[in-house]
């Protein structure tokens, strides 16, 4: 952990700008079709980059250096950045997000392919995984309304790393 924080808490200023272009790389890069699932994912991603760039933003609180981004979000909510709206909504959707990619993991066995059409039997094969029974459309509701959640959570809360 002492060499984690002298290479990654350097008491530099934390360049948001290159982390905002890092992350539209591999975006660019590893997404190659809009896909319902894929979005999903990248939302996850999106949570922990969020989380990450609020820790490194707050360098100075040793106590919010936690490489687990569940336990980084609770600390984040005690130190005050993130209000305890902001914390559940943050926690709820990553906690369903990755029971979602878990869940497609274990569908399909492997991690290379976070693709389903949103309207394949595999889809429907998931909404059954996931305790909706054959309720597809509220499946992709809550996928829906997770997306904008995170979506709008890293807009605001982003602007606080600038």
């Amino acid at each position: 952990m002492a060499l984690r924080d002298a290479f990654v808490y350097t008491g530099e200023p934390f360049d948001v700008t290159a982390m905002r272009a890092m992350r539209e790389r591999q975006i660019r890069h590893l997404v190659t079709v809009d896909n319902l699932m894929q979005i999903q994912s990248r939302r996850t991603v999106d949570v922990e980059y969020l989380v990450q760039g609020l820790q490194l933003h707050m360098a100075c609180q040793p106590a919010l250096r936690l490489a687990n981004t569940r336990a980084a979000m609770a600390a984040l909510a005690e130190a005050g950045i993130l209000s305890p709206d902001d914390y559940a909504r943050l926690r709820r959707a990553h906690t369903f997000l990755r029971w979602l990619v878990d869940s497609l993991r274990v569908v399909r066995g492997n991690t290379k392919d976070l693709t389903v059409p949103r309207r394949s039997e595999e889809f429907a094969f998931l909404a059954r995984r996931l305790r909706y029974g054959g309720d597809v459309a509220r499946l992709r509701d809550e996928l829906n309304r997770y997306v904008v959640s995170v979506q709008e959570l890293c807009a605001r809360l982003g602007a606080v790393l600038v």
